[in-house]
């Protein structure tokens, strides 16, 4: 076999991909690779950091093989750095229940980041594949659409069920989350910048605290490639480069961990009014005036639902193009995930109400 490095031309890539001394780093939920490949079999040499010694919050990668919607592998990065097999045609041929030779020649190989940047990166110094094996891009989709969200985004313990599992990072599964459903649904390329807990002036912080957790706030993450990261790692940072993906709507869901410190003051909402139109402006400087860009709120916390409708009503009469989608709050008969986050059929529910208002938009 031989040794491939992996440069960002290689393949068709989504997410914000960070490139550091020969490795390529899966960070945020959702991002990946993906190629057309010819050959019988795939490993990575994957290298991760420190949160695989955090019992349950590993890094976990998937692999999609061909058209199918669920994953032929996950993956569990347990090892600081280890060689792991992504593809074998014959393994997949006995998967499927079909003979390998009836396989088409060149397959889609998508590698795909399903933990969250914040419980550890993939970090993929090469590939392994076979000598003579071909490697190409998937097509891009026509469209595109980029997300900008917490840890509903992110797909956080959609697999788990409340009050019976603990939270671990092999319950992420953004792949059936909202926006990526959202995506799916409308044929479009996505683009993940989530973290779980986080907020525009405030990360979540419990009801006995009355001061806010600015640890990590969405207005650092947003202007760089992988910011936490970096700093966990002594790297220097590197500015995102906006120009690699340009979407014809963003997604902002941001809200839900701001109300834990709001609690429906006036003054503690001004201060995020103020922040989310910073952020909305920083979108608008990135990617221009005329793609809509969308706020959406309402499946875990309806407290600043009101707030955003109404600050979205003053943007759109200052000639904005920018809307609101306000989600039904998740309901125990559709079922609850880990740690009281929406379940696969809350997701499903919530994907169907933006994909028809992004519809109309795009």
């Amino acid at each position: 076999m031989k040794k491939v490095m992996i440069t960002p031309d290689l393949g068709k890539q989504l997410g914000r991909i960070l490139y550091r001394d020969g490795i390529c780093y899966l960070g945020y939920s959702a991002s990946e690779i993906g190629i057309l490949y010819s050959g019988n079999r795939i490993i990575a040499d994957i290298l991760t950091d420190d949160f695989r010694k955090e019992e349950r919050l590993q890094g976990w990668i998937g692999v999609m093989v061909g058209e199918d919607s669920e994953p032929w592998k996950r993956i569990p990065l347990e090892a600081e750095e280890a060689e792991y097999l992504l593809f074998d045609r014959e393994e997949y041929a006995r998967y499927k229940g079909v003979a390998a030779e009836s396989l088409p020649d060149k397959l889609a190989v998508r590698i795909i980041k399903y933990s969250e940047v914040a419980f550890g990166v993939a970090g993929i110094r090469y590939l392994l594949v076979d000598e003579n094996a071909t490697m190409e891009a998937l097509p891009r989709k026509a469209k595109r659409l980029e997300f900008i969200g917490d840890s509903i985004t992110c797909g956080y313990g959609i697999e788990g069920v409340w009050n019976v599992d603990e939270f671990c990072t092999a319950q992420e599964n953004p792949m059936k989350d909202y926006a990526v459903r959202t995506a799916n649904a409308l044929d479009a390329d996505y683009q993940l910048v989530s973290w779980s807990g986080i907020g525009l002036i405030s990360d979540w912080i419990p009801p006995e605290v009355d001061e806010p957790d600015t640890t990590v706030l969405m207005p650092m993450l947003y202007p760089y490639t992988n910011r936490m990261f970096c700093e966990r790692q002594g790297m220097e940072q590197e500015a995102w480069d906006f120009g690699k993906f340009l979407p014809d709507a963003v997604v902002i869901h941001l809200g839900t961990n701001d109300a834990s410190y709001t609690r429906e003051k006036p003054e503690r909402e001004a201060l995020y009014v103020e922040a989310y139109r910073k952020l909305y402006a920083d979108v608008r400087s990135r990617y221009g005036k005329e793609i809509p860009v969308v706020c959406c709120l309402g499946i875990m916390d309806r407290t600043l639902c009101p707030v955003i409708d109404k600050m979205v009503q003053e943007l759109h009469a200052e000639g904005e193009n920018v809307h609101y989608v306000e989600f039904a709050g998740q309901r125990e008969e559709d079922g609850i995930a880990s740690d009281w986050h929406p379940s696969e059929k809350t997701h499903i529910i919530a994907a169907e109400v933006l994909t028809k208002k992004l519809r109309e938009l795009i």
